[in-house]
């Protein structure tokens, strides 16, 4: 993890306000952004009311604001919810959650990129009343941080830590394209700067792609109707695919249908706003569509509807986002706008697949930790260690066998 200086070290006073009072806890959220000039996105007034508006009813929101004297330094939002383990909620076993988290396992957001609204010089004073809080105030068997930011996740750890209560960290990878890096090693254009496979597969693709399927065309939406558009039919897109393979996609729900429209409306489209919304067409074919945010030069991946094709020469998923990430480039690169509104790189967000690994030249991670307490919490870890031992043990039953099957065929 990464590691900083700390300005300052006296704890902050935290003040809490209730659903009840969003009014209140929203002008003094949108002050504090303004005062310390916040570029996140996460912990934005616009995210956390759209997130409030769709899931508040699942969870029990309450806005924590970190004072020291008069001065407001920090803001987080606290949620409670049914602790889960491994998505299936345990009933009577409490979670705290730092941000927008903690909604139903079938209808989760998934955040990354999680983070407080506060200036690094109080990050740690604000961690540390935050934490206090959570220890004094609230009922719960586990705290949950769900994919922050390093150096905010260090911050409530190393508080954590100071006050007794440690975390069980977990940290992820998050494959990303860096334009300046391929600038930097010559590369001209995206495709190029991939691997040779990769380089391969897609160019294969995308001459199919044009013979079999008509002129391509490529739809960044400018307008919310067209953003509305492509969106119906991203969520219908990945709806079939995740039903042909036997599986429940991301779109479970009208809650969560309703969450990324509003989420047009909330945020707007880049440049003025913080949504890309993209899809590329092949003739009358969709080829793919995706719905990514941009926060501080870096666009992030977030949803994708891509069709099944028979022929598994067809690679949907690499031709789109490789297009993408070049439209990226040719707009992004060319702003002669302020710094805020370029973007630099193409963020796949946390996960192993491997056509994240694909398209990436870079990366950075995110953490997710939790601390727990309670006789409740210690069952769930026995149960867990003892799951773990249980599985343990048959792979290695299993890969005996096979070294006996394999030493007796020879």
């Amino acid at each position: 993890m990464p590691h900083y200086e700390r300005q300052n070290n006296q704890a902050a006073v935290i003040e809490l306000l209730p659903s009840s009072e969003q009014i209140e806890a929203a002008s003094k959220w949108q002050d504090l952004e303004l005062t310390i000039g916040n570029a996140g996105l996460t912990n934005s007034w616009p995210w956390i009311k759209t997130w409030l508006d769709n899931y508040g009813e699942t969870v029990l929101p309450t806005f924590a604001f970190g004072k020291q004297g008069n001065q407001t330094i920090g803001a987080a939002l606290i949620t409670k919810a049914t602790y889960r383990m491994r998505g299936i909620p345990i009933p009577g076993v409490t979670a705290v959650h730092l941000g927008t988290a903690g909604e139903p396992g079938k209808e989760t957001t998934c955040v990354e990129y999680n983070r407080l609204l506060v200036a690094p010089e109080n990050l740690d004073a604000f961690a540390a009343g935050l934490i206090c809080t959570l220890q004094q105030q609230f009922c719960w068997s586990a705290v949950q941080l769900d994919g922050f930011v390093p150096e905010h996740a260090v911050a409530l750890i190393r508080a954590g830590a100071n006050a007794g209560l440690h975390f069980r960290v977990d940290e992820r990878k998050s494959p990303a394209f860096d334009f300046q890096k391929a600038a930097g090693e010559g590369f001209q254009d995206v495709i190029s700067a991939l691997g040779k496979n990769t380089r391969a597969n897609i160019r294969r693709s995308l001459r199919l792609f044009d013979s079999h399927f008509g002129q391509r065309s490529i739809e960044w939406a400018e307008a919310p109707e067209q953003a509305r558009d492509i969106l119906r039919e991203l969520i219908h897109l990945h709806e079939k695919r995740w039903k042909r393979v036997g599986k429940s996609g991301a779109f479970q729900t009208d809650r969560v249908r309703r969450y990324h429209e509003d989420l047009l409306d909330a945020l707007s489209l880049w440049p003025q706003g913080s949504l890309i919304v993209f899809r590329l067409k092949q003739g009358e074919t969709t080829i793919g569509c995706l719905f990514n945010f941009v926060e501080d030069g870096r666009v992030i991946f977030y949803k994708s509807g891509l069709p099944l094709f028979e022929d598994n020469r067809l690679k949907p998923g690499l031709v789109t986002h490789a297009l993408c990430i070049e439209e990226c480039k040719r707009r992004g690169l060319s702003e002669e706008e302020s710094r805020e509104r370029r973007l630099l790189k193409y963020d796949f967000l946390a996960g192993e697949e491997l056509y994240k690994k694909q398209l990436s030249n870079t990366g950075s991670v995110s953490t997710w930790a939790t601390a727990q307490r309670g006789p409740q919490m210690w069952l769930i870890d026995k149960a867990r260690q003892s799951v773990k031992l249980v599985s343990t043990t048959a792979s290695k039953r299993e890969t005996n066998a096979k070294g006996r099957r394999t030493r007796t065929n020879s």
